[in-house]
């Protein structure tokens, strides 16, 4: 583990993070971090996440909710809507990204880059800090004992899910 000097203090490079700062407030940050570096107190770390956030994740959507979702025009939307569709056909059944992407005709990239985009759009548009993503995400390893992530939903929210697209939700095809 190596160590880096800064001002009077050492962090490891694991206490270190990338921050996006506009190119004409960098000195700016830099006089503000050597001003905290002369400061003789700790730096605390972030806590760590509790249960209960990790418990929120993977509960039932709402219909309400759910119909917000599949109305909206993105193309994430219509990938994860596409997602949702299949994991809804298998409730409870775990598929791996590679699967997904077979099954709808698309790229691996493309189903993990919606998933990415996935995460964005609930956290600005939805509840996430309630509900988390209208989907299960596991990992796991496969027969081939290679490393995998898998998605599911529940029979509840695939029985919700089936529910707004039979009344109007975003069809796809």
């Amino acid at each position: 583990m190596s160590r880096r000097h800064i001002g009077q203090g050492t962090a490891t490079a694991e206490e270190f993070v990338h921050l996006a700062v506009p190119a004409e407030y960098v000195d700016h940050i830099a006089r503000l971090i050597e001003d905290l570096d002369r400061r003789p107190r700790p730096i605390p770390r972030p806590a760590p996440r509790s249960q209960t956030a990790r418990a929120r994740h993977g509960r039932e959507w709402p219909v309400a909710e759910l119909r917000r979702f599949a109305n909206g025009r993105s193309r994430t939307h219509r990938t994860v809507t596409a997602i949702l569709d299949l994991l809804s056909e298998r409730p409870g059944h775990r598929l791996p990204v590679g699967d997904i992407a077979a099954e709808l005709g698309s790229s691996v990239d493309k189903v993990i880059g919606a998933m990415g985009g996935l995460t964005r759009i609930v956290k600005s548009h939805h509840d996430y800090a309630t509900y988390g993503l209208p989907l299960q995400r596991t990992s796991g390893t496969r027969p081939d004992r290679s490393a995998a992530v898998y998605y599911s939903v529940t029979p509840e929210q695939a029985r919700r899910w089936l529910r707004v697209r039979r009344n109007g939700g975003n069809r796809i095809g």
